[in-house]
């Protein structure tokens, strides 16, 4: 992606670079937005910015790799900004500030001291997506920094719910237009379970089983491809008649409560076969197993891109007879990513007549105001649909006799 910032070792300013680069009054022991109120008590060891912000990434990323480095990224390009370009830190930031940054990230310029010091901030204009993945993860820092007693109020908080009206829109047809079509996906079922790997080559099996199971699980759990990764089977255990996986989703803290995530009884087939195609036993009752879930041929773990890589490499084997049964269609299965399985669970779930609050709670969304600002519109055609059909069915007009 164009507007993605480069991280390559001695490009992007490292945490040991940016204290140098910072004087003792920009790097935030003194902000103005510092917690100062009488009784306050800082929960977190920070005396400055660059603390505040890895102990953030600590408590929110610790274990994942691709948010660390991208919580990293945007966490220290903002730091870079506020001090050279408006000459204060991130703990001095207001709502004004934070207004001159979103527009700095519209059309990006190199301060000549980064140039200087041979950092790579950014390749380019941002993308959309990028400029919006940026502003939640900056929002989720400060409103961090807030709740551990290290800023007193939160400038990104403010500056957004002036314009939370059109970011839920944007958002919301965003999503989805990144689902499966109901149809693709009933036929996309049906064609891997006509798939027939060389029975001779246990290795070649095996890896069709591992592709299978990632596309039937993710779609029924909606999982993140991440938790997907880092899931074992000793987080598995039996709730009355169902199963559940419990998962340290996003933005987990370590002491808090892994969510759960209900398995039904497709995602549950889908396991127990998979297993018995890596030589496991079918059975979840082991407690303290720490096998993957999902994982190499060797069984050690995969990474959550690898998840995605062999989930697009069985959609893309299928584009071929896709297109003979809808043109459409080959178009759409080349782009699915496991992300879309989430969306795709979701959608089709609200189309079907489930609640958005069982919706949310299985997508572990913190409100219910997140699910619905996606997914209220779908919500509301089903109704529409349903009493379209009440009012034909009791304005009928009788039969002659």
């Amino acid at each position: 992606m164009s507007g993605e910032v480069s991280v390559a070792k001695g490009v992007f300013p490292t945490a040991e670079g940016l204290g140098i680069a910072l004087h003792s009054w920009l790097d935030g022991s003194n902000g103005t937005n510092r917690q100062r109120a009488p009784g306050s008590v800082l929960q977190i060891a920070a005396a400055n910015d660059l603390e505040a912000i890895e102990a953030w990434i600590d408590a929110r990323a610790a274990g994942n790799d691709h948010t660390v480095r991208s919580y990293r990224r945007e966490a220290y390009r903002l730091m870079a900004w506020s001090v050279s370009f408006q000459g204060k830190p991130i703990s001095s930031m207001t709502t004004k500030d934070v207004g001159a940054f979103e527009k700095w990230l519209k059309n990006p310029t190199a301060h000549p001291d980064w140039v200087a010091r041979g950092w790579t901030l950014f390749r380019g204009p941002l993308s959309r997506a990028s400029i919006a993945q940026a502003k939640r993860v900056l929002l989720g820092l400060f409103r961090w920094l807030c709740e551990s007693g290290y800023l007193a109020g939160n400038p990104f908080a403010i500056k957004r719910n002036k314009a939370d009206g059109k970011s839920k829109r944007v958002s919301t047809k965003r999503s989805l237009s990144r689902y499966i079509d109901d149809d693709l996906w009933i036929w996309f079922q049906s064609y891997v379970d006509r798939m027939t790997p060389d029975a001779a080559d246990p290795l070649e099996r095996l890896r069709f089983e591992r592709k299978r199971f990632i596309v039937i699980f993710l779609y029924w759990t909606a999982l993140r491809r991440f938790e997907l990764a880092q899931a074992k089977m000793g987080d598995l255990s039996e709730e009355g008649e169902h199963w559940i996986l419990r998962v340290s989703g996003k933005g987990h803290v370590d002491d808090e409560t892994p969510d759960e995530v209900v398995l039904l009884a497709p995602a549950v087939d889908a396991l127990q076969r998979y297993l018995r195609a890596r030589g496991l036993p079918g059975a979840f009752d082991r407690n303290d197993d720490d096998t993957p879930i999902v994982a190499a041929l060797n069984g050690s773990p995969i990474t959550g891109n690898y998840i995605n890589r062999l989930l697009k490499e069985l959609f893309a084997a299928a584009s071929e007879e896709a297109a003979r049964h809808n043109t459409k269609w080959e178009k759409d299965i080349k782009e699915v990513t496991a992300h879309w399985m989430r969306h795709s669970f979701a959608t089709h779930s609200v189309k079907a007549g489930v609640s958005l609050q069982a919706v949310a709670d299985q997508l572990r969304h913190t409100t219910l105001e997140t699910t619905r600002a996606i997914y209220a519109k779908l919500e509301t055609e089903r109704r529409r649909k349903e009493l379209k059909r009440l009012v034909k069915r009791t304005t009928k007009k009788p039969d002659k006799t």
